[in-house]
């Protein structure tokens, strides 16, 4: 049984604690987080310790697995800790807020032998999952013109962080990534991108277009600001198209707000009508992983050079032109 310290008690830490109830063959046995409040909340709903630090929970108690869940900012010195101590790491996505940081994060964890796995949730999504397999398989014929969408509402973190765009990424680097790891993972390599953005009080919007090495070009729309979080993609080939929209999948569901709940530590994640969510196939998987000395479906290396095009795409946002990337998929 490997035992598991969850660092983080927001809105990812405790969708990670309740997602460790599904993974066999791991327990959580510490969770981690800067909130008394909230740390004595969850050791009372999870039946674990918990701690204010990192260092003292591995001093304390035995650990095998920490997984980060704390804003990406902090991502580096949370993961240098438990990299020390040899530990594994299961990091949420986006590993870092920057390339140089990320490539340092890697560096340390191969310094220590450390195995890290980074949380690119949607290559455990069963509707892209599927769609990936059937565009490798030749559904669509030759790729052509590839139209997604991911947005929800503004995110709520505790000290503002998401609006601080040096800490968050923005919505480009936090939201969509997703999209631009599962782009990359199924189409390959981008060779050039242009984007607009517009931010507002409560609202930040972006238009991505990429063009890829194959000829294939993907339009994606992002946006913090809209009500209800919902995806889509169209993938249109020379021989036909997959179509899917996250809204025709859930549930009726109205839900009200008071001025105290907007108040509340908030962040938009899918609902699902499944067995086993993405998050738990995802953990079961790099805990397989671990288990059996076996690389995970996304590497570091992955999780690298999703950022890498993040930063491609905030540069032409920057400039007002379209970014041609060298080959490989990093800036000229």
């Amino acid at each position: 049984m490997r035992r598991v310290a969850v660092v983080g008690t927001g809105t990812m830490g405790t969708l990670h604690l309740e997602a460790w109830k599904k993974v066999s063959r791991c327990e959580v046995v510490a969770v981690i987080g800067r909130t008394e409040q909230n740390i004595i909340q969850m050791t009372e709903h999870f039946d674990v310790k918990g701690f204010k630090e990192l260092q003292r929970a591995l001093e304390q108690i035995p650990i095998d697995i920490v997984d980060v869940c704390v804003p990406t900012h902090l991502h580096e010195k949370v993961i240098e800790i438990a990299a020390q101590a040899g530990k594994a790491i299961i990091c949420e996505k986006p590993l870092a807020a920057d390339t140089k940081t990320a490539k340092r994060i890697v560096d340390l964890c191969v310094k220590y032998d450390a195995p890290l796995y980074v949380g690119h949730v949607l290559r455990f999504s069963p509707e892209y999952k599927a769609a990936r397999q059937q565009v490798l398989n030749g559904a669509i014929g030759k790729h052509g013109v590839m139209r997604l969408s991911r947005v929800g509402p503004y995110p709520n973190g505790r000290d503002d962080w998401y609006r601080d765009e040096s800490k968050s990424g923005g919505v480009l680097l936090d939201l969509g990534i997703h999209d631009f790891d599962w782009l990359h993972w199924t189409f390959g390599d981008v060779k050039r991108v242009m984007a607009k953005r517009i931010k507002r009080e409560n609202l930040e919007y972006a238009f991505v277009t990429l063009r890829f090495v194959s000829g294939a070009i993907a339009h994606l729309t992002l946006s913090w600001g809209i009500t209800k979080f919902s995806t889509s993609f169209e993938l249109a080939g020379s021989e036909g198209m997959i179509t899917y929209k996250s809204s025709e999948h859930e549930p009726v569901e109205v839900e009200l707000f008071n001025e105290i709940d907007r108040k509340q530590e908030r962040v938009a994640v899918p609902s699902y009508l499944v067995e086993r969510t993405p998050l738990e196939n995802q953990l079961q998987h790099f805990a397989d992983c671990l288990e059996n000395k076996k690389s995970a479906v996304v590497t570091a290396a992955d999780a690298v050079k999703a950022i890498e095009l993040v930063e491609a795409v905030l540069e032409s946002v920057k400039i007002g032109q379209p970014i041609v990337l060298k080959k490989g998929g990093v800036l000229k």
